[in-house]
């Protein structure tokens, strides 16, 4: 099992089960195996593919901003809010984020199970926090790629020409390419597909059906669709779909 580098619009947080894999972000690379936590801040490109030929297995819940929020995660001095490290080993943690997230899992949402996983999220952040650099990056590249960023987002279901994007942020595609690589890790296109895979599924998670979702987030066909989020996610879109309303009955 292998997923590509992508993001996720919300918190992405969970353990390993089992297996052995290799994790990489823009902050270095780690091995995880049973027991270690997951812990990616909106936005941070991350990937990973298993070490062993029986792959891995894991939990995840996406809390999103506001609920982190919520719980006391802000932003520090003006950096994005964080934990030290997205990948740590914390067996005690683990424990509390696995107990509370599998009532979940099994449709048990109620205020003893929420409160379950808050007061797990709450202590995950209370014991690992920390905060991403500022001025990691040379402001400039900070500017070009914010720029990208914002132009890309606002055309997630338009065709979208590379020397466009980069005439928009004042530099040329090749320099917005190295820039993009330098401070994401991942190209403009790469980034753009990855809006456009999180834009489907939270139009799978409404309902909408996957031919509607291939028209409404840019994809050439309802193949593309299929294939690049296959690749994303690791199932079709059509699967993810019915996977939701199963669990919403």
């Amino acid at each position: 099992m292998r997923f590509p580098p992508h993001f996720h619009d919300t918190w992405a947080i969970g353990v390993i089960e089992a297996g052995l894999l290799r994790l990489r972000t823009a902050r270095g690379e780690w091995i995880g195996s049973q027991g270690t936590i997951l812990a990616f801040a909106p936005g941070e490109i991350h990937s990973a593919e298993a070490l062993t030929p029986a792959g891995y297995r894991y939990r995840m819940v996406y809390p999103p901003a506001e609920m982190m929020q919520a719980i006391g995660v802000h932003q520090d001095g003006g950096a994005e809010a964080s934990f030290e490290t997205p990948v740590f080993t914390d067996q005690n943690l683990a424990g509390k984020l696995i107990r509370a997230h599998q009532p979940l899992m099994e449709g048990e949402w109620g205020t003893t199970a929420e409160s379950r996983l808050v007061i797990a999220l709450r202590s995950l952040w209370q014991g690992h926090r920390g905060a991403v650099v500022a001025g990691a990056h040379d402001p400039d590249d900070m500017h070009a790629v914010d720029c990208a960023r914002d132009f890309l987002g606002a055309r997630i279901s338009r065709p979208v020409r590379l020397a466009h994007v980069a005439s928009e942020c004042g530099m040329s595609a090749f320099q917005l390419i190295r820039v993009f690589q330098r401070v994401l890790g991942v190209s403009p296109y790469a980034y753009l597909i990855q809006l456009r895979v999180n834009r489907a599924r939270d139009l799978l998670h409404q309902g909408v059906g996957v031919s509607e979702v291939a028209y409404s987030c840019g994809f050439s066909d309802q193949s593309h669709l299929t294939r690049v989020f296959k690749k994303t996610i690791g199932v079709p879109p059509g699967v993810y779909r019915r996977s939701v309303r199963e669990r919403a009955a």
